[in-house]
């Protein structure tokens, strides 16, 4: 297989394409067999989300695996972090078959080892592609894996993370599901820590006749606000399709930035532990960095991904993550992201304060900022190229391109996943911002 052809689907932190296109069933069963090939395990995890292709790939995935004489838990539908959370309690590689929030139509493949340890194209995921272009082998996709339902391990697993009797049942919130995979444990979740809410597509339906499964598209939470208005609720919590990520709301219907949840989960952490170390993306406001900075907390700065998220975290032996996008590592977790640990801790802290989301949110005065605006655009690096040239003082370039100025702030960069441009901006006053985003959209669009 040409290395053109792979260059489309394997992105830095994960592979992504087109269902029967750009990734097919074919290269599907090489990149099992690769991956196999690269994990030093006799046993690997593999679950996957609602998507209608899922069961074609998930075949194709664990033929290819099972190919190269290595052997398949099959976990079911399930969300993203409980393979990763499965992975760690087990100490075994994982595979994740999900296209994340991309539309319906798209597919793809999330790896780590064991431990759950992240596989990104630092860490494997260029080895595992180099050797897919050069594979060679009779494809024989079977169709006979037995699933195996193990879910109470996670769910014991997220008990000694975030302790049932912390968790005050009177507090009634809103949860969109977005017909992703949140739907295939809620049940258990909710009966093991008596969750109390109203909940919207929470069935599991590959076709996301609702909304695209993506919250951090306000458009996609308008009746999650709506819910949260109307019925009352201390908050309101929306998942992606995988449901590694969650995007909050207040009770008043506002979103909370991942950049806020950032700061709300490093206070509380810190009121618990000393020497609190965040790993934080180079899109998290830099008014909250200099917050947390001020509380003595250790903040690092990372790439947008989880696997550099997670690989620095280790590193530093850190115990929390977080990125504007809303997707929140825990040392706990075994350093993996997981939308459903971060709406308990949310719970918890809730709880503890005895307050509503606004309540928790309303110390905290960081600057206007624009949450994250998507470009499409021709080439990412020749837009990126004009607007260094707009400016006169000189970037960062540890991811996309960063300014830093006295009374404002922005992040350019090009999507791991998807062919956009997003940019993160944040000012002083809202007719700064305001300035600053028109100049930097005049720009993009000569």
């Amino acid at each position: 297989m040409s290395e053109n052809k792979l260059d489309l689907i394997f992105k830095a932190y994960d592979i992504r394409g087109i269902f029967g296109e750009t990734l097919t069933p074919e290269t599907a069963y090489k990149i099992g067999y690769a991956y196999a090939d690269f994990v030093d395990s006799e046993k690997i995890i593999i679950g996957h989300d609602g998507r209608l292709s899922n069961k074609e790939m998930l075949n194709a995935v664990a033929s290819g695996i099972k190919k190269n004489n290595k052997s398949i838990l099959y976990i079911g539908t399930v969300p993203t972090d409980v393979v990763y959370s499965l992975s760690g309690i087990k100490d075994m590689p994982g595979v994740v078959v999900t296209a994340s929030h991309n539309p319906k139509e798209w597919t793809g493949l999330k790896l780590c080892n064991k431990g759950a340890t992240p596989i990104g194209i630092e860490t494997g995921l260029l080895e595992i592609k180099n050797k897919v272009a050069n594979l060679n082998i009779e494809i024989d996709i079977q169709n006979n894996f037995k699933e195996e339902n193990i879910v109470d391990s996670y769910i014991e697993h997220l008990n000694s993370i975030v302790e049932t009797k912390n968790i005050n049942d009177s507090i009634s919130f809103g949860i969109d599901a977005g017909n992703g995979a949140l739907g295939s444990v809620i049940e258990k979740l909710e009966n093991s820590y008596k969750l109390n809410f109203d909940s919207l597509y929470m069935d599991v339906d590959g076709n996301f006749p609702n909304h695209p499964a993506d919250p951090s598209d306000e458009n996609n939470l308008k009746e999650l606000k709506a819910l949260v208005i109307k019925k009352n609720k201390a908050f309101g919590v929306a998942f992606d399709g995988d449901a590694d990520r969650a995007v909050f709301i207040d009770n008043l219907g506002n979103l909370i930035s991942g950049s806020l949840m950032t700061a709300l989960v490093s206070d509380w952490l810190n009121e618990k532990k000393e020497s609190l170390k965040v790993v934080h993306n180079v899109n998290v406001s830099p008014a909250v960095v200099k917050y947390l900075n001020g509380k003595g907390i250790t903040t690092i700065r990372s790439k947008v991904g989880h696997s550099y998220i997670k690989q620095i975290m280790r590193e530093e032996e850190a115990d929390f993550g977080g990125e504007h996008s809303a997707h929140f590592y825990l040392k706990e977790n075994y350093y993996a992201d997981s939308g459903i640990v971060t709406l308990l801790i949310f719970l918890q802290i809730l709880s503890e304060k005895n307050t509503n989301a606004v309540g928790l949110i309303d110390s905290y005065n960081f600057p206007p900022s624009s949450g994250e605006i998507n470009f499409e655009v021709e080439s990412v690096d020749e837009s990126l190229k004009k607007i260094e040239n707009s400016f006169e003082n000189s970037f960062d370039k540890l991811d996309g391109i960063s300014y830093f100025d006295d009374n404002y702030w922005f992040n350019v960069r090009g999507s791991n996943t998807e062919s956009k441009l997003r940019l993160n901006a944040e000012a002083g006053d809202e007719e700064t911002l305001k300035a600053l985003i028109n100049k930097i959209t005049n720009i993009i669009k000569i």
